[in-house]
């Protein structure tokens, strides 16, 4: 896989972020060519805490700063804030995760940039909003989950609630802040205008459950629980055969016809219960426990054979280790090897962007903490001012 110049080459992006939401904006923004500057504090990022570790360097850590540099300022110190004031005035894009107030207490919130540097595209990640009842909140991850109805949706029928199985809200998020970031750098490439944005984490991951709420909104009723189902379509859901676990999706009358001829019960197609896809839903347990009884007579690898020939979505519950070994995943270059300055090789995710035929990611390592801090500060012009906090 060889690097591709990004459409956002020539932008220069300050990330004052910590954890996940402004830094993995931050690493897609890099992805996509911008030269990305991660202040940290004299301690590093709290991430950095996080195990498992590679030769001291979180993987947690790793996993969200691809393709930045690192520079050490401490913000308790007017000379390191006149280093961040200086920098935010001659970069592209200024993008924090702080909580409300830090920044403006800081010098640098959006009408102080705003004020050296009107072309500035602005944007900050908060966890409820730039104002309102809850913006001084504090929050994380599964308290974006828990409020944003996702947690009530999602578990068992018959069972508590429980969260998605990864930072699903910090990263969508981060997502949906660094797309509106390249939109506003469009929009400036227009008419010269710069832009503020923000964007509530909590707010993410409900526009995420678009399909499920407007449910909501349309019914009043508030879906239930269903595990792996859905309470759109049937049969679809993690079904067992003969030697495990194969997933299913079955999404309209022809495939419902297909289904039934592979799966060898042609009479499920005259039972009234299952004439249309809504009725199928409203009798999925009789559903799944039909298909299961008629999976339960072939093995996983014979029956995505025969689903795959039929057009039919099937496939495996595949752990990481599958994940990796997978050929698709593979030939896509989403597991990615890396020369990290201190941890050596290490394996991070890839990106899943193509551009003109290649994959749009940073080949560049996760920094160490504080590495490029002389050469980004020369760079910017203030490295004088931040000796002079040792004299």
């Amino acid at each position: 896989m060889s690097p591709t110049k990004g459409p956002l080459e020539g932008i220069r992006v300050l990330e004052m972020g910590a954890l996940v939401a402004a830094p993995f904006c931050g690493m897609l923004l890099a992805d996509m060519g911008a030269d990305v500057v991660k202040v940290e504090p004299p301690e590093g990022d709290m991430a950095r805490y996080f195990a498992p570790f590679v030769h001291d360097e979180s993987a947690f850590f790793m996993a969200v700063n691809r393709g930045k540099r690192s520079m050490v300022l401490d913000l308790k110190k007017s000379r390191d804030r006149e280093c961040a004031q200086a920098m935010a005035a001659k970069v592209d894009v200024v993008l924090h995760n702080f909580r409300s107030g830090v920044v403006e207490r800081l010098g640098l919130s959006h009408p102080d940039i705003q004020a050296v540097n009107p072309s500035v595209v602005y944007c900050s990640i908060s966890g409820f909003g730039p104002s309102g009842p809850m913006a001084g909140r504090p929050g994380i991850d599964l308290l974006f989950q828990a409020e944003s109805g996702m947690i009530a949706v999602t578990g068992p029928p018959d069972g508590p609630g429980v969260k998605v199985g990864t930072n699903a809200a910090d990263v969508y998020a981060a997502t949906t802040a660094a797309f509106a970031i390249a939109a506003a750098i469009a929009k400036r490439a227009r008419t010269g205008e710069g832009s503020e944005i923000h964007v509530s984490l909590r707010d993410a991951f409900l526009a995420l459950q678009a399909c499920w709420f407007s449910s909501y909104l349309a019914t009043g009723e508030q879906p239930q629980r269903m595990g792996s189902g859905s309470p759109f379509t049937a049969p679809t859901d993690i079904f067992q055969a003969k030697d495990g676990e194969i997933v299913l999706a079955v999404v309209n009358e022809k495939h419902w016809r297909i289904f039934c001829a592979t799966l060898m019960c042609e009479d499920l197609l005259e039972d009234e219960r299952l004439r249309s896809n809504e009725s199928r839903v409203r009798h999925a347990g009789y559903l799944r426990h039909r298909v299961t009884e008629a999976l339960s007579a072939r093995t996983v690898e014979e029956w995505l054979e025969r689903f795959s020939e039929a057009g039919i979505p099937a496939g495996r519950v595949l752990t990481y280790e599958a994940v990796c070994s997978d050929p698709q995943i593979q030939h896509n270059s989403m597991v990615l090897q890396l020369n990290h300055d201190t941890a050596g090789v290490v394996r991070l995710q890839g990106s899943p962007v193509w551009t003109n035929g290649d994959k749009q990611v940073s080949l560049q390592a996760p920094p160490a903490l504080g590495f490029h801090t002389e050469q980004i500060a020369r760079e910017f012009g203030c490295w004088d001012l931040l000796r002079g906090d040792e004299q």
